[in-house]
């Protein structure tokens, strides 16, 4: 019985580390987008995600916050900006079992105005 609770407690420390290990990953990737849109942004951007990657490491979404339509629309046709961005994930490693299913977009202030009054929140709820 002792050797089943180490080995329970043992999962669980590495469970731990594995959460821990996948939050590092994903705010670097998170700063390493940043870099790489700022290479092309033509206005104030920042970057944002959400997660349940610790469920599953495709339960991930990064957001590049414009404030235009049209710079949204601009980055959001820009095919080597994109390579680039799903690049990242390999670079840093990302869990392979989760790449395809990260989802990185774009979403301008004027759109959250007008479906949401501003709200963030209330926009992605």
């Amino acid at each position: 019985m002792i050797n089943w609770l180490k080995s329970v407690f043992c999962n669980v420390e590495n469970a731990n580390d594995s959460i821990t290990k996948i939050k590092k990953t994903t705010k670097k990737i998170e700063k390493a987008i940043h870099s790489e849109v700022a290479k092309v942004a033509n206005e104030k951007y920042w970057v944002f995600h959400y997660s349940a990657n610790d469920i599953h490491p495709r339960h991930l979404v990064y957001w590049i916050c414009v404030n235009t339509d049209k710079e949204k629309e601009r980055l959001s046709k820009n095919q080597e900006l994109y390579k680039k961005l799903r690049n990242l994930l390999v670079v840093h490693k990302y869990p392979i079992s989760g790449r395809d299913g990260v989802y990185i977009g774009f979403e301008p202030q004027e759109t959250v105005d007008r479906e949401a009054d501003g709200n963030w929140w209330q926009h992605w709820k």
